[in-house]
């Protein structure tokens, strides 16, 4: 596997992963400033203001559910993996702001090291970062026209996409009609820089299944094969997470579409046949 030549600020599991480049995020963020604009329904002074993921408890525990993954349309703009994030890019100018949570020092026991405000700004390399509860004020200050929301249904699971909501969003005006169509047409259309991620990640699942064919064999069971390929991703890929749940399907359980949920948990013995 190549080795990672980029000097450039990037996103990076390791030497031998991929380097994902933090200017794919500001290319991001540019195409759709210049799509919103060439709408033509676009008010002076508009932004647009993006509300991140969250942790998802586990049931009434203090455990979080899995490892927190970060909301899509999030991600795509300013590329942050923490939760609890804001993010607002004014589509005049394209500059590009952060809220973070604002967190007592009292984490430090469970977290470690807290990022300041200006390592986040480095790590992100936006223009500005601010705590969440600085967001009124620091948005008043901006004296924006209109805050464009996303508000919208994803056609393939009917499921309602992320509007941001805040403490004292009532005191701007908000549109939530613009921005949907517009982010969800940029997303799909690929950067070479993305195209770059996904031929990674496609070349890291493609080995990844062939390691499973190696070492699989009769008498094993479906989730061995599961496990064989999800620490093949991380391991090697540097890839924490799966798109989907792993279909380990052996003999008829190939022909089910969603094989491996909780009813059955890629548990029958592989007989080799």
């Amino acid at each position: 596997m190549e080795e990672r030549k980029s000097t450039e600020p990037s996103f990076s599991k390791g030497a031998h992963t991929c380097a994902v480049p933090l200017k794919l995020f500001a290319l991001n963020r540019s195409r759709l400033v210049e799509a919103l604009n060439n709408t033509g329904h676009i008010e002076p002074n508009s932004f647009v203001l993006l509300q991140g993921g969250s942790s998802c408890p586990l049931y009434d525990t203090d455990v979080e559910y899995d490892t927190f993954r970060q909301e899509s349309y999030f991600h795509w703009t300013f590329g942050v993996y923490e939760p609890d994030f804001y993010g607002v890019v004014d589509v005049k100018s394209g500059r590009s702001i952060l809220f973070a949570p604002r967190l007592s020092e009292a984490y430090v026991v469970w977290m470690g090291h807290l990022p300041t405000l200006e390592e986040y700004k480095e790590r992100y390399k936006v223009d500005e970062v601010h705590f969440v509860d600085e967001m009124v004020q620091v948005l008043q200050s901006k004296s924006p026209s209109v805050l464009l929301t996303l508000a919208g249904i994803n056609t393939d699971s009917d499921l309602p996409a992320i509007e941001a909501t805040f403490k004292g969003i009532e005191k701007f005006q908000t549109d939530n009609k613009i921005l949907f169509p517009v982010i969800a047409e940029c997303r799909v259309i690929k950067t070479d820089l993305e195209l770059n991620v996904l031929r990674y990640a496609s070349r890291i699942s493609s080995e990844a299944h062939r390691s499973v064919m190696r070492k699989i064999s009769p008498g094993m069971h479906e989730y061995q094969a599961e496990a064989i390929f999800k620490h093949y991703i991380h391991y090697v890929g540097g890839s924490r997470h799966v798109a989907y749940t792993c279909i380990c399907a052996s003999g008829c359980n190939g022909a089910v579409l969603h094989y491996g949920h909780a009813s059955a948990p890629n548990d029958i013995t592989n007989t080799g046949r």
